[in-house]
């Protein structure tokens, strides 16, 4: 089955990026924060791309949306949750809001053909290790991701997966 590719842009060493427009953790973020294709696409024309993964954001300058990546504090209300296309539950949080930023974060992954691969983009700094349970989980993740959560609301979740029982 072939991916259904929509590129991105390219990078400022004519590095081709496009990203899986159906499967990939990119197409969530992009359906949940439209505008973040072009903000991603501004990131990328800025930055030279070099060989494997690279995951980094930038200040625009301006700001661009809203990071859903929140600091929790005592007595809110926390839920876990899988999002769409992912296998890992995701803690979020129904007591607090987003809030403002001018960072956006673009994680590329190179592919055989030479181009890259977005593997994921939101609003925020890309400074959070990757949630317990993933490939990526660091040994930080998990005390990260216990004393930080995703804002409730801010992104579709599978249904029927929400639970108050941390699954990690």
């Amino acid at each position: 089955m072939e991916i259904p590719r929509i590129t991105i842009g390219k990078s400022s060493n004519d590095k081709i990026v496009w990203y899986d427009s159906v499967n990939s953790h990119a197409a969530t973020h992009i359906a949940d924060t439209p505008q973040l294709k072009h903000l991603a696409a501004e990131v990328i024309s800025r930055i030279e791309l070099i060989d494997g993964y690279n995951q980094l954001h930038r200040d625009l300058g301006r700001i661009v949306g809203k990071c859903d990546l929140i600091k929790n504090q005592p007595g809110d209300e926390i839920v876990y949750a899988k999002r769409i296309n992912r296998d890992e539950y995701t803690v979020f949080n129904k007591s607090r809001l987003p809030e403002s930023s001018n960072d956006v974060t673009v994680a590329v992954e190179k592919q055989d053909d030479d181009t890259y691969k977005l593997v994921s983009t939101w609003v925020g700094p890309s400074d959070s290790p990757s949630f317990p349970g993933t490939a990526q989980e660091t040994l930080a993740s998990r005390t990260f991701w216990n004393e930080h959560s995703l804002a409730w609301g801010t992104q579709d979740i599978q249904p029927g997966t929400e639970t108050v029982i941390c699954p990690w």
